[in-house]
């Protein structure tokens, strides 16, 4: 249910919208595919910081690894009317109570206490005035006039014996799924050869997106942020075509920068899921478009993500594709 503005939760228990889901004897719960999870957030905003007299903005996003298993984790801010963020009206009104709500599209997941999906940036100011639009840092962070992203449909490797263009989740029947252990990651993660089929373009560098179905497609483009640039991806809209495009995650100061193999610059991941019919989808094609946005501060750690070193990348949380596959 779309957030409504203050009393979120309590609302919803009144009028019996929603009802409670046990945890398992360990302490973990499986949230069923194709369902809607609301969840409490343990972390909450300071309203005694008034924030509001600071003119403090939200924005928030699902974390990219919970975003490439096809499941949607969107933050509601108590007293917000809209997803994923909030304004300094919203808290007037609000609690400062933090929720996500989670829907398993493809994959049935295991969550516990503890488990990350979501993540929120904040900003002191209306985010529209710290945006960089000079050309000179747009050609620092990617060799692109417009700041687009295009799709990138060239075979690239998955294993020592494999490439592929993309990949394409495989639906189970509901019954026979293993759910995906959101504590596991890596060597410890799911085996991806149930779950993923590698795909390859036809001939004329296409692939088809068919209906109801979801992809894994990175980005032409090779990323490469300062360490005083925080970036936010905009998918395009609905006139690409009957698809949906999403990235998930933020893009932070120095991605792309700190490669573990030495190269510079990493694509991004585009989640992207059919509508009604099947759509072809050629090399090259529009994809997204990036807003920059100017740090308060040089963040000066080292690279963060999981995938800074990135080509075509499933979820953290399953393996590598085996080098047996061929």
């Amino acid at each position: 249910m779309k957030p409504f503005g203050a009393r979120y939760l309590l609302t919803l228990q009144e009028e019996g919208l929603v009802e409670t889901v046990p945890s398992r004897d360990d302490g973990t719960t499986i949230l069923e595919r194709q369902k809607t999870y609301l969840l409490p957030v343990q972390e909450r905003l300071d309203l005694r910081a008034e924030l509001w007299s600071m003119r403090c903005h939200g924005q928030a996003t699902a974390k990219s690894s919970i975003g490439r298993l096809d499941v949607l984790a969107r933050l509601i801010v108590d007293g917000a009317t809209v997803y994923e963020g909030f304004t300094p009206e919203c808290l007037r009104g609000g609690t400062g109570d933090l929720f996500v709500e989670v829907t398993p599209i493809t994959f049935p997941i295991v969550i516990t206490k503890d488990v990350s999906l979501t993540q929120l940036r904040l900003f002191k100011g209306n985010p529209e005035n710290v945006r960089l639009d000079d050309e000179g840092t747009s050609k620092k962070v990617l060799a692109s006039p417009d700041r687009s992203l295009r799709v990138n449909l060239t075979p690239t490797d998955i294993s020592t014996h494999r490439k592929a263009v993309a990949f394409k989740a495989l639906r189970g029947n509901g019954t026979n799924q293993v759910p995906i252990d959101l504590r596991k990651k890596g060597k410890n993660g799911a085996d991806p050869k149930p779950h993923w089929e590698p795909r390859s373009a036809d001939v004329g560098g296409r692939i088809q997106i068919e209906p109801d179905a979801f992809y894994i497609i990175r980005s032409k483009e090779l990323i490469t942020v300062p360490r005083d640039v925080a970036v936010y991806c905009r998918a395009s809209d609905e006139a690409v075509g009957e698809m949906r495009i999403h990235y998930a995650g933020f893009v932070h100061p120095r991605f792309g920068l700190e490669r573990s193999d030495g190269a510079c610059g990493t694509p991004l991941i585009f989640e992207v899921r059919g509508h009604n019919v099947p759509v072809l989808l050629a090399d090259g094609e529009k994809m997204a478009s990036l807003i920059l946005y100017r740090m308060s501060e040089e963040y000066d750690g080292k690279e963060t993500s999981d995938y800074g070193s990135q080509t075509l990348n499933l979820s953290s949380h399953f393996q590598s594709w085996p080098e047996s596959d061929r």
